[in-house]
């Protein structure tokens, strides 16, 4: 009896082991084909970005932001290890959850969750762009659901619709949902003064987004990040620190070196043919994630980290500028030293202070940093199909480099003073550093 039930115990513990590998092996499979549906909507993401009307680079930032919020959402309650973000975030209180009695798959959830965010988001995009994503969705649709039974196929729907519903009228209340319609309200009427902001060559457009900085923001109290951030000192007397630094700005251009040029345009990330400064970055990301064959809940807390702190560094940047509507170099310029001055690259149609692409490099290389570390080789290949400008790809030893490398590209344009770059890439990082620390991801 005593070596029957030896034998019994031997069978149930290799039983047992069988089924766990086996179990095992199909939540990885799952994750891996999860991770895999959600990179095709990044990419198409960066698509949109590029084609949709009104996407100019906060409203960018804002749909990544939310478009990481459903990517994440729709995956936490198939991981061991994630938790949901509700009642971590501004005003979100979810209620769609899964049923215990019900089988879910989580791969169509993941699709469903994904087109119907970007659907929203992107609703500016060309005809044919809506064409192609919905041919992409119900292309995946019909390939993995294929041996699934009606009913589970209904209540994954079911389940993913709900929720991705639920995100969007969440969204909705941030006040900026419809700001892509209204880029330039001709109801903001800029300060005047020696040291203020105007229209600036060459289209003299009005102010891109003066509200923006009222929008609210996605993890409460994001600005005390920055709250002691201090203007740089105007004077236009030739000895100051703002004279030295638009001279600098002059020699820069003059000697026409063509390094500074490709870094320049390489980084300019302007909205309309580019994917912004947030599609950089996840598309940068989404390379990385890739490469390290990261886990699907690495890939996700990677994700929304991002996306939430590149909108709040936007909000918090946008609502500075509007406080200091600092001018700009080529304006100061013109009036104080050379009138017949031009940048490298346009100026944009906003106030100097602070920098928005310092701002969003720092907080989101803060982000990158906190998962991949800073010692890392990593090559951005984002704009090597470009053929307007020199898109070869670009190596980088750390995070850190390349947040420098794109704060200063504005600079090299001609289009912010050094003094402000390397403040607002400092208070860029303490926005990263502050969404990494206080959006707790893991259980």
């Amino acid at each position: 009896m005593k070596i029957k039930a030896f034998f019994l115990y031997l069978f149930l513990i290799f039983f047992y082991s069988k089924t766990v590998i086996s179990q095992t092996k199909e939540k990885k499979s799952v994750e891996s084909k999860c991770l895999e549906i959600h990179s095709i909507w990044l990419k198409e993401s960066f698509t949109l970005t590029k084609n949709s009307v009104g996407f100019s680079a906060p409203i960018s930032a804002r749909a990544y932001a939310y478009f990481s919020i459903g990517m994440y959402e729709s995956c936490v309650e198939n991981s061991s290890v994630l938790q949901s973000l509700t009642g971590q975030l501004y005003g979100l209180n979810r209620l769609t959850w899964k049923e215990k009695d019900k089988q879910y798959n989580w791969v169509l959830i993941s699709n469903l969750v994904d087109f119907q965010m970007v659907s929203y988001l992107y609703r500016t995009m060309p005809p044919a762009n809506l064409k192609r994503i919905t041919e992409i969705k119900d292309s995946i649709i019909k390939i993995k659901s294929k041996k699934l039974s009606k009913k589970i196929i209904e209540i994954s729907f079911d389940y993913a619709l709900k929720l991705s519903k639920e995100i969007i009228e969440w969204s909705k209340l941030d006040g900026a949902d419809e700001a892509f319609k209204n880029n330039y309200p001709l109801d903001y009427i800029a300060p005047q003064c020696p040291s203020c902001w105007t229209k600036t060559t060459p289209g003299y457009q009005p102010a891109l987004l003066p509200y923006w900085g009222k929008t609210r923001s996605i993890l409460s109290n994001s600005d005390n990040a920055v709250k002691e951030i201090q203007l740089i000192p105007f004077s236009k007397d030739s000895n100051s620190a703002l004279y030295k630094d638009a001279m600098g700005i002059i020699e820069l251009t003059k000697s026409k070196n063509p390094v500074y040029e490709q870094i320049a345009e390489y980084w300019d990330d302007a909205p309309g043919y580019t994917g912004t400064p947030s599609g950089h970055f996840f598309n940068l990301t989404r390379e990385l994630v890739g490469q390290r064959n990261s886990s699907l809940d690495e890939a996700m807390e990677v994700y929304v980290k991002l996306g939430i702190a590149l909108n709040e560094a936007f909000i918090n940047c946008w609502r500075l500028k509007y406080i200091y509507n600092f001018i700009r170099p080529i304006t100061y310029i013109h009036r104080f030293i050379d009138p017949q001055f031009n940048s490298l690259i346009a100026s944009p149609s906003f106030p100097e202070f602070p920098s928005g692409h310092s701002f969003q490099s720092g907080a989101g290389s803060e982000v990158l940093k906190s998962f991949f570390t800073d010692n890392i080789t990593l090559i951005d290949s984002t704009n090597v199909s470009r053929t307007d400008i020199d898109g070869s790809p670009k190596i980088f030893l750390s995070f850190s480099q390349m947040a420098e490398e794109i704060s200063i590209s504005r600079y090299y344009g001609g289009i912010h003073f050094k003094q402000t770059l390397d403040i607002s890439l400092d208070y860029g990082k303490k926005i990263g550093i502050y969404v990494v620390n206080g959006l707790k991801c893991k259980k």
